[in-house]
């Protein structure tokens, strides 16, 4: 999955409506729900891309898969939030996004009483993109560090 065709996607659900002005709640309810789903893959492939590159062979291109598969959400942020002084300003705010859109997400998938605006959606959908945007331009080393960061499960001391 591909981060832009899924901030793309999820525009198209927040501009859907059962007329010219009322959104749909359940298109609004997805669109945060893909904003989401648009960093979190993000991640994912960030993660396989750093620490595996570009699979040029068959046993790199399993190891990339199982790297991006490997991704766990509690985990990542987790992990992320407990150690986000480590990191640049840019990373801090991918990290404060991912959480918070992950709190969004879960209003929108599982509880039937929250209601969401358009406003709303729209922001949470140019918070993702921007911090994605952001994220991908930081340095190699830190992507690597933000990496091993989301995949290894902290051990006490």
């Amino acid at each position: 999955m591909q981060w832009r065709d899924l901030i793309a996607a999820s525009r198209l659900l927040a501009s859907m409506s059962d007329s010219d002005t009322v959104p749909l709640s359940d298109s609004l309810r997805r669109a945060v729900s893909t904003a989401y789903y648009a960093v979190f893959h993000a991640l994912a492939n960030s993660n396989a891309d750093c620490l595996i590159g570009p699979p040029t062979d068959p046993l790199l291109e399993h190891a990339w898969h199982r790297i991006r598969r490997g991704l766990d959400h509690s985990q990542a942020r987790r992990n992320l939030e407990q150690d986000r002084d480590r990191f640049s300003p840019p990373v801090q705010e991918f990290i404060t996004t991912f959480a918070g859109l992950q709190d969004a997400r879960h209003a929108a998938d599982y509880d039937a009483r929250r209601k969401f605006t358009v406003t709303e959606v729209d922001s949470w959908i140019d918070l993702a993109e921007e911090a994605i945007t952001d994220f991908m331009d930081v340095a190699l080393n830190e992507r690597r560090a933000v990496a091993a960061q989301t995949l290894i499960r902290r051990r006490p001391n």
